[in-house]
């Protein structure tokens, strides 16, 4: 894994967590401990955190706000850790926008396996979009390259980790039906079951933010029993 990169742990129990601290340590990834989440800005000198791991409740203190900031802050995603994980939380951590959701008290080694993967598959995916075209449809453009969407007048769209992976994955392949199980595939928190609500949360998220009617999509067109599938 390349060296130089940053993680920081925040939230209000971010000293608790010694033994991820050393295994992060262990991969040449640097840590930074933030115990306010308001402080996110404070460590984005120059150079963002890959990833970021918040420590809460679920759902998080101020909800949708707090994690679209974090979002911002960091290159990667950001990971949520919490009392329990069970598939509630990790709906509300999804509808929130988290990338991943683990219990709190899971073992250190699996918490970092997780960052270490959602930093590499996020560098394979910027590698593998440098120099490819933009996806136009009706009022949008998603470039692959600066991993954004953006509507006409360049205003610029905020997306999650997943919502982009998401609709990028779908965006590649147009007119292609993508079952739940291979969207899954593209998405960062792979460690759900393919039966449970993550990729239906996205795809309702992504619909909301490009002005769909989830009665008549237009792009994101749900196969009934199969998945979904994108039309330009």
């Amino acid at each position: 894994m390349k060296s130089g990169l940053h993680v920081l742990i925040i939230g209000p129990h971010c000293g608790d967590h010694t033994d991820l601290v050393s295994l992060l340590g262990a991969s040449d990834l640097e840590v930074a401990l933030e115990p306010r989440p308001d402080r996110v800005g404070d460590h984005v000198n120059g150079t963002r955190p890959a990833v970021i791991v918040f420590d809460t409740d679920m759902p998080p203190p101020g909800g949708v706000g707090v994690m679209a900031t974090l979002q911002r802050a960091c290159e990667f995603g950001v990971i949520v850790l919490c009392p329990g994980a069970d598939a509630a939380d990790c709906i509300l951590g999804l509808e929130s926008g988290a990338d991943d959701v683990v219990e709190r008290d899971r073992d250190p080694r699996e918490v970092a396996a997780r960052i270490r993967r959602l930093l590499v598959r996020g560098q394979a995916l910027r590698d593998a979009a440098q120099g490819a075209d933009d996806i136009v449809f009706s009022d949008w453009r998603l470039s692959l390259e600066r991993r954004d969407l953006r509507a006409t007048d360049g205003t610029r769209v905020h997306l999650t980790r997943g919502e982009f992976e998401l609709l990028a994955a779908l965006a590649t392949r147009q007119g292609k039906v993508m079952s739940r199980d291979q969207l899954l595939d593209h998405i960062s928190h792979r460690d759900w079951a393919p039966s449970d609500r993550t990729v239906d949360v996205l795809i309702n998220r992504l619909r909301h933010k490009i002005g769909e009617n989830p009665r008549e999509p237009r792009h994101l067109v749900t196969v009934h029993g199969v998945g979904y599938v994108f039309n330009p």
